[in-house]
């Protein structure tokens, strides 16, 4: 359930079936609903009884029409409705974005670092509101900053937390907690290995209980999308939609990302030949509707794999004729008669 949700039920359980404002990013939004309880949770708006002076409203469910509303979304001044208080009540969980290693960092990927926080904070408005962003150890301009970790969760009395780290002991789930943390970490120099679990090391050392778990995709991380702000999305998706894990990866995952997992996979799928003295691998056209079940990919990123890859790509009747012809057992092929 995302703070849209929570929002339209706090309305209807006062009887409101319409909403109305006149705060232009409301209106232009693709989400309007969502828009207002963004402004709503963020303190920028309360929702109050309508006093009148519209004739235009959207339903809960972000349908515009030309009717008065029955509340009204913005500075009030009539009877408050619904305040930030009451729709911030409900429990939605802390996704902490932990810099402790900053200044370990190359000037490119502190600025890498920056942007997908930047880039986390739009997702996580998407879900939630803006304090459920935290980000400790550095003040980037977005989140709500913290100088440590560690005082972070004293301040909120939060003694267990689920940290995403690709080698965690356990696979990440969905698991209901109230924080989890994310690893402030780009490693383009490949210097980086094993930071997160330094981060859950440290929290340990401070009296925290840490939950250890690593995101796999059909039992690898290869193709798991490893910036901050897609792993946050992937979080949210499975915490406060209900989606399943892989769905959530393949929602989020980039192409590149997909092809990179594309790649390790598509080795298995092909059969060796032998056209002579020469040997070839061929892979059926068909396994492309395999892999785009789970994976992220177009059939031109099916292509381009198997061209950098010296794959032929053949139809399922090709393959038949390959798999019914001689074996070669010394040179593992199939034999074909190049005549």
């Amino acid at each position: 359930m995302r703070l849209k949700d929570v929002f339209v039920s706090e309305l209807a359980r006062r009887g409101v079936s319409r909403v109305g404002t006149r705060l232009k990013k409301v209106m232009s939004s693709p989400d309007p609903i969502a828009r207002m309880a963004l402004y709503v949770a963020n303190g920028k708006a309360d929702v109050c009884k309508s006093d009148g002076g519209l004739q235009h409203s959207f339903t809960l469910d972000g349908q515009f029409v030309d009717l008065p509303p029955n509340a009204y979304v913005g500075k009030c001044r009539s009877d408050i409705l619904l305040t930030r208080d009451e729709l911030t009540k409900h429990p939605f969980p802390y996704v902490v974005v932990d810099c402790r290693f900053f200044d370990e960092h190359s000037e490119k990927e502190r600025w890498k670092i920056e942007l997908q926080v930047k880039q986390t904070l739009g997702i996580v408005r998407e879900y939630m509101w803006d304090e459920k962003l935290v980000v400790t150890y550095r003040n980037v301009g977005f989140g709500k900053y913290y100088p440590s970790t560690e005082e972070f969760l004293r301040e909120k009395g939060i003694e267990r937390v689920v940290l995403l780290d690709p080698n965690g002991d356990e696979l990440y789930r969905r698991t209901g907690a109230e924080c989890f943390i994310i690893g402030g970490i780009v490693d383009k120099s490949g210097t980086k290995r094993g930071y997160t679990s330094r981060i859950g090391r440290a929290l340990e050392r401070e009296g925290v209980e840490v939950d250890y778990r690593r995101i796999e995709l059909r039992g690898d991380t290869v193709g798991v999308p490893d910036r901050i702000n897609h792993i946050a999305e992937i979080l949210l998706r499975v915490e406060l939609d209900g989606e399943d894990v892989e769905s959530a990866i393949k929602a989020v995952q980039p192409p590149l990302v997909a092809k990179w997992r594309l790649r390790k996979e598509l080795h298995e799928k092909t059969v060796r030949v032998c056209v002579g003295e020469r040997v070839v691998r061929v892979v059926e056209k068909g396994a492309f509707d395999e892999f785009r079940e789970w994976l992220n990919i177009t059939m031109r990123d099916f292509y381009d794999v198997c061209r950098e890859q010296k794959f032929f790509v053949v139809s399922e009747k090709v393959m038949g004729r390959i798999k019914a012809s001689e074996w070669d057992e010394r040179r593992r092929c199939f034999r074909l008669n190049h005549n």
